[in-house]
């Protein structure tokens, strides 16, 4: 029996083996192993989020600590949910520091909560102070400071404390609410690694505002090398800002940016 190959046939045969190498490539596109892709990983720049207010156990705190980004909580001792949160805190693998409360220019000393840093304490009361909050927040390996305008202010009171932090080892993030602050100068003065705040990511309840803070602090980030950025769970923040932070994370990453904790970025300057 014959079989009579007409144009046609032959088109329709292209057509079928056409679709076929299509295919086959895409398949080497979508399922190839991923231990055999080469990606670009070189960081453009590196930024780190401090989440200041845990110990209270407030609004947003089970979304940050379900971000699965290396943020770094910054716990307030003495405060009802202290040891809670920061032991929370290192379970999900997040750095923990020290979120001191220091005495601010204006407002009401209450506000501070429980043995807060007052610019009328003496240098052996502001360490017993430090030494009790280091005891209850074990996890701790910096500090930075809540509120605290006045008190970063008055170079006595930055000496006790950062006295302490060599003592202990500890780095300090001035979280810069004073224009003021003598704190850089009082770290370098006895060789105790600090950092400064770049950007406030909330204050409000506005995701568009967070979201615009982020990639700010991206873009310092890609110009200076680095960037900390310092967000807040509870009236602050809270759970408008862990959604901000989990929409724009991955933008940043995508532009090369590299989010890290203050360890981390301690050694890489260091090298």
């Amino acid at each position: 029996m014959w079989i009579i190959i007409t144009r046609k046939h032959l088109y329709n045969l292209a057509i079928i083996i056409l679709s076929i190498l299509i295919l086959l490539v895409l398949s080497q596109i979508f399922f190839e192993d991923e231990s055999s892709i080469v990606f670009n990983t070189t960081p453009k720049g590196y930024v780190v989020l401090i989440i200041d207010d845990f110990g209270n156990h407030s609004n947003g705190t089970k979304e940050m600590l379900d971000l699965g980004i290396p943020i770094t909580a910054a716990v307030m001792p003495f405060m009802p949910h202290s040891i809670t949160d920061a032991k929370a805190a290192q379970d999900a693998d997040l750095e923990v520091i020290l979120h001191l409360s220091m005495e601010p220019n204006q407002g009401k000393k209450e506000w501070l909560g429980p043995k807060g840093i007052t610019c009328d304490l003496d240098n052996n009361e502001v360490k017993c102070i430090l030494y009790d909050a280091l005891e209850e927040i074990k996890f701790a390996v910096g500090i930075n400071n809540h509120m605290g305008s006045k008190a970063t202010q008055d170079p006595r009171i930055m000496k006790s404390i950062l006295e302490v932090a060599k003592e202990k080892n500890l780095f300090f993030v001035d979280s810069k609410t004073s224009p003021k602050s003598v704190v850089w100068k009082t770290a370098e003065d006895l060789d105790v690694p600090c950092f400064t705040r770049d950007v406030f990511l909330d204050g409000t309840k506005d995701i568009n505002h967070i979201k615009k803070q982020l990639l700010s602090l991206g873009d310092i980030a890609l110009k200076k090398g680095y960037a900390i950025g310092i967000g807040h769970v509870g009236i602050e923040g809270g759970k408008p800002t862990a959604e901000a932070i989990k929409f724009v994370y991955p933008y940043l990453r995508d532009r090369g940016i590299h989010f890290i904790t203050i360890t981390e970025l301690m050694k890489i300057l260091d090298k």
